[in-house]
This record gives structure tokens, sequence and C-alpha cells, in this order.
């Protein structure tokens, strides 16, 4: 079953007349009749002494929560945070929750703590869906970063990987809902400990609850457990350090592919990004936001690749047969994409993007029965995705259609250029118009020297390249089976065209005018490399143009061609990116090559990375959609935080998966 197929629904809830929510199914409020806030707090934070720990933290400090409910324990976490803590430090909150309120219960249950309204406001702007998987939402401002899993924990507790340095088990009591309370949550507790032993006597984990259940669970994870006094009518409360680390337990760390592991962060927070593209803006961006200092390389200037046409459209397109995984990824990562946009156009005049929808079209018979295979399976929400027909489909996109189609009400078209300008203007961030033409590390200073073009040599502890197929180029030896596709773009005289309300996706994409311009294309040609612009191109693009409906066959010979342009988009053979460190190809064969001859034998050792080298490259046409995600993942790894989407999706991105894949069918290629 397809992650989009999963269906996810708000709780039911009974008002009591002093506004508290109770939920009918488990028969339990969602916080103490007493006080809730006060509770929250006395048995979270004071329980695990997080405003003394905040006060000289430097870097993240992950919590992971297990039950997210009405927002009280984020919100009165951050708020403490936002008072307690270094500003070297930052905030990342993990929670799960099976059954999530919606925005209007959320905000009338957080209506009884007037005091957290300014946080709870900032939330409900980001709030997501009743959609299952992960949400990630940022507030790089107040340094505070959220990873709402919409799931059972049962199941989404194998997706986590850490680090924790504090554990809030929360959610209905155990008597009234034991399924959470299983063992399977406590041995996940007690495997992604195990994985970060430097943080043994560190990691703390608190609960109002003193069941038994509660007791042996953590005792059994390898914590050390307390009760201590409770808030109000509560006698007692848990709390809890882990402390009984004895050594690795075959069964736990088998679990674990090594090369999932990420290198232990440099604390050095100096780092070079080459390549001002989406990509490379994205995670200079993030990594701005999380107190590095930045310096961004690109030989041509900001967007001068793909990421430099005028216009793009911002949509992913779901397939009902598709992998869970990819159909995983590119959701999380679409909807972390319009939250980032929001928050650009917030702060600049200049218009980023548009929000307007995209329509795509049911192109011919094939599409329209993908279409609908895809709309009896999918569990998404009206507010993500809707059916059209052809009358329906008229009316929204102001153009006549004789067709049905799908359409992304919250999606849009995107200025790719302007995206990264402002993604780069941060004061921790410089962009140099400079051309890297080698990489070279130094063992002795753990350090990378940057050649650039002109023969001088700069040195950073850690790089990432960004720079799409030229990736290749200044990593020779690394294992990047990569593809080049030229893509064409036509400029037409808005005048020429007719009117149109959103975004249009058929065999090409068009958009709203912008600047007096509409945007047509792009065109797909591999292994092509010319630079021109050509004529024959655009006479594809206008003829595709044609399948947009009869408004435009009608107004064909009026069409005005005024521009275009060619970039090369770069695409991986299963058309997901790459993100993540880089292995060192020779050094990993020799130490995995045993792969080839039982790929279930996977040995326990360090998978040998090339040291602070990272890559983010390979997304394709869809660019728009990955790079904010696929950032937040990078900038993760990098500062040594917890990752904002499952570990399967994580492997699925992994820049040596192709490496992994030959080593076992025993088809090592040259590139």
């Amino acid at each position: 079953m397809t992650q989009h197929s999963e269906t996810v629904r708000n709780p039911d809830l009974i008002w009591r007349d002093d506004g508290q929510p109770v939920s009918r199914e488990f028969d339990d409020p969602y916080f103490s009749v007493d006080n809730g806030l006060e509770e929250s707090r006395h048995v979270f934070l004071q329980n695990s002494g997080l405003p003394q720990r905040w006060h000289h933290w430097q870097g993240p400090f992950c919590i992971v929560e297990t039950g997210f409910g009405t927002g009280l324990n984020f919100l009165m976490t951050w708020q403490a945070f936002a008072r307690e803590a270094s500003t070297d430090s930052w905030l990342h909150f993990t929670s799960i929750e099976k059954f999530p309120l919606s925005a209007q219960q959320l905000a009338q249950a957080m209506a009884l703590w007037p005091e957290l309204a300014e946080y709870t406001e900032q939330l409900l702007q980001q709030y997501p869906d009743a959609i299952p998987g992960f949400h990630h939402m940022e507030w790089p401002e107040q340094r505070v970063r959220l990873t709402l899993i919409i799931g059972d924990v049962s199941e989404v507790m194998n997706d986590l990987s850490g680090p924790v340095h504090a554990w809030y088990l929360d959610g209905f009591a155990p008597a009234r809902n034991p399924e959470m309370w299983s063992d399977s949550l406590f041995r996940n507790i007690r495997r992604i400990s195990l994985r970060h032993p430097r943080l043994l006597g560190e990691t703390t984990a608190a609960s109002f609850s003193t069941a038994g259940i509660v007791r042996r669970g953590l005792k059994g994870a390898g914590f050390r457990v307390k009760r201590l006094q409770g808030f109000g009518r509560k006698w007692e409360m848990l709390g809890g350090r882990f402390e009984l680390y004895a050594g690795p337990e075959p069964a736990l760390l088998s679990q674990v592919r090594p090369w999932l592991v990420p290198q232990a962060p440099d604390t050095r927070r100096r780092i070079a990004v080459i390549g001002a593209g989406m990509a490379g803006a994205t995670t200079a961006a993030a990594l701005a936001a999380q107190g590095y200092a930045v310096d961004v390389f690109d030989a041509k200037g900001i967007a001068s690749g793909a990421s430099g046409n005028p216009q793009g459209g911002l949509y992913i397109k779901l397939a009902a047969s598709e992998n869970a995984t990819h159909s995983e990824f590119y959701l999380a990562a679409f909807q972390a994409s319009l939250r980032l946009m929001h928050q650009l156009a917030a702060r600049t005049d200049t218009q980023l993007w548009d929000n307007c929808g995209v329509l795509q079209q049911a192109m011919n018979e094939a599409e329209e029965k993908r279409q609908q295979r895809f709309m009896e399976v999918s569990s998404l929400p009206a507010s993500l995705i809707q059916p059209l027909d052809a009358q329906t489909a008229t009316s929204v996109s102001g153009t006549a259609q004789n067709g049905s189609g799908l359409f992304f009400p919250a999606a849009g078209w995107v200025s790719p250029a302007r995206f990264c300008q402002q993604l780069l203007e941060h004061p921790a961030i410089r962009v140099l118009i400079r051309k890297v033409e080698q990489l070279q590390y130094q063992t002795e200073e753990s350090q990378w020297q940057l050649q650039m073009a002109d023969g001088e040599v700069v040195t950073y502890p850690q790089v990432v390249i960004a720079t799409a197929y030229d990736a290749r180029k200044l990593l020779p030896d690394a294992y990047l089976p990569i593809k080049s596709i030229r893509g064409q773009i036509t400029l037409l005289d808005a005048a020429s065209v007719p009117k149109i309300n959103t975004v249009l996706c058929g065999e090409t994409y068009t958009a709203p005018a912008l600047d007096n311009q509409v945007v047509v294309g792009a065109t797909y040609h591999q292994n092509d490399f010319c630079e021109e612009v050509r004529e024959a191109d655009h006479e594809q693009n206008l003829k595709h143009m044609l399948d947009f409906g009869p408004d435009f066959y009608n107004s064909r010979h009026n069409f005005r061609v005024i521009g275009g342009r060619t970039s090369f988009r770069c695409t991986t053979p299963d058309y997901l990116p790459m993100v993540g460190s880089v292995p060192n190809r020779s050094d990993f064969v020799q130490k995995f090559g045993i792969l080839g001859s039982n790929a279930r034998k996977i040995p326990a050792i360090e998978a040998p990375t090339l040291p602070g080298l990272w890559l983010n490259i390979g997304h394709g046409s869809r660019g728009l959609a990955s790079t904010p995600l696929c950032a937040a993942i990078l900038a993760a790894d990098i500062t040594g935080s917890a990752r904002p989407i499952s570990e399967r999706v994580i492997e699925a991105l992994w820049p040596g998966r192709f490496l992994l894949r030959d080593i076992i069918r025993k088809k090592l290629s040259q590139f």
C-alpha cells in the first residue's frame, strides 16, 4: 500500500464545560484537569532539567514525543526554549500522532492558554492536513524545528534514528491505550539510544505515567528510572536517564545499515557550498540558519543553470502503483516546499511565487486512466488534490478544457532565480562568483582544499557539492551514474497567448504571465550538450502548447516568440536525488564487497566516506519541490541533528545506493 492511500482521521472530541478536550475513543482528557500547562512544565521540562541544560547548550537539542495531541508540550517547550536557551543552540522537536487534531480543534484547545498564543499562531500557519507521514516545519529566526509524524507510534518508531536528548513519553494512559505502550516502543528507544553512545548519561526520559509497563519498559531500554513527585492529583511521575549501555547488542545493531550512520558532526561551523542553484541555495540557507558561516561558489553566479528559468511549476506527480518510498519522499518534500515559499514570500515585496494552483491535464486516454486509478486509492484531502471534470477544469483554469485533470490547489509557479536570490540574502552567506576546478583532502588538517580556476587555493572543513551533472568533474572517482538532460524553454509575448488562471501541465507546462511574458517548456533531450537556443525546440514547445486546450489551438497563429533559454537538468536512474555523505569508493568496495556473495550478511563495520564531503544533486525537473526538504536532511546530518524524514527515505536518497546495488549485482561500472 502506498502512503497516499492510507486513511487518517481527526479525533472525535468531547468538549467539557471548562473548554478542555476529551477523547471520545479513549475516554481520557488531553491534559490535566488541574492545570495542563503547569503539569506539562513539571513532568517534561523540570523533570528533564531542560532549562538548566539549555543555558550553555551548543548545537541541536533533539526531543522525541510519543503523542502530539493538542501540541501543548511542543508549544510550552518552544516558549521555554526561547526564554532559556543559549543563542548557539536550536531545538528540533519530533512528535508522533496517530489521530491528529484538525487546525480548528487545535486552536480551540490551545485557546485555554493565552500565554502561548504567539507560538500557537505560528504553529497554525504551518500546521499540516491529516496526511500520513513526516511533516517538517521550521521557524529559522526562532531556531526551532518541528517534525510532526502522522502515524501509529509502533510503526513510526522503526523509522527514527535519533539522536534524542530527551524523550517525552506522553499519550493517553496505558490502561486506556495499551497498544501505544508496547514492547516495540521501548525496544526502539533502546535501539536509537545505542546508536548514539556519546549521549550515554545525557539522554533523559520523562512520563506522567508510573504504570508498571512504562517502568519496566524504560528499565529494559537501559534507563535508570526514578519515581518522582507528580503534579496536582497525581502522586508520582517517572524520570529516567540512559545509563546502562552495556556494549553492542547484535540483535539491535544488526538492524543498522552502516552507511546510514551519519558522520560525527564537525564543531567547526564553516562550510563551502559549490553551486548557487536551488540545491545549493536551499542548503546554504539551511546551514546559515543553524549558525554556519557559508561560502557559496558558482562559476557563473546565482541560478545560472537550470535554476535560472523565469518560472517553473511547483507540483508533484504521484501514481497509484508508484514505489511507496518515492511517494513518501515527494509528498513530504512538496509540503515542505510550500511552507518555505509562504515564509519567503512574507519577507519580500518581490513576487517569488503564486499559489494559483496546478492543473495536471489528462492529455490522452492512458493518462486519464492513470489519474482515475490514482484517485480510486488516494485518501489525500481536497486541500492537496482534486479530480476535475472538463467543465470544472475549464472554470478553474480560465481556459477551455476538453478533458479532465487533477488539480493541486495549493501548488503554483515559482521564479527559481528570485527564489535562490532570496535564500542567499543572509548575513552568514557569501556568494563568490568563482569556478572551483578541483578538490583535494588534507588529512593532517582535516580540511578540503578548493583549487580555483585562477590557481588560488582555499580550505574548508566541510564541502557540499550542489553542481548537478558537473559533480562528476569534481568527484571523478565517485560512483555517480547520473545523466544530463537538455531542456529548452520558449518565451512568448503574453498578449499573444490566451490568459490562464493556473499552471497547466501536460507534455510541457505553462503558467500565468509574469512580466508580460509567458513560459512554455521544457524540451527533454538526453546526452545533448548544445547550449544554443534552437528554433526546432521552439517549434516543439509550441506544438505541445496546442494541447493545453481549444483556446490555445485557435490562437496558434498569434503566438509571438520573444526569447528562449537552454539549461541542463541532472537525473538519476531511479529519479530520486542524491543527498548525503559520499562513500569512499575503493574502500567501500573493499569492505562491503562480501555483499556480492550474500546481500543479507552486512558487516558490522563503519562505512568509509569522504570525510566532510556532502552531495546534493539529481533533482531533475522536480527541484522546486525536492530541494528544501533535501537541504533540511543534509543540514541535519552535517549538524548532528535528528533527520526530518524516515530512515527508509534516507536510504533511498543516499548517494552510495547505486554503488551498493552494483556491488550486490556484481555489475560495477566505470563512470
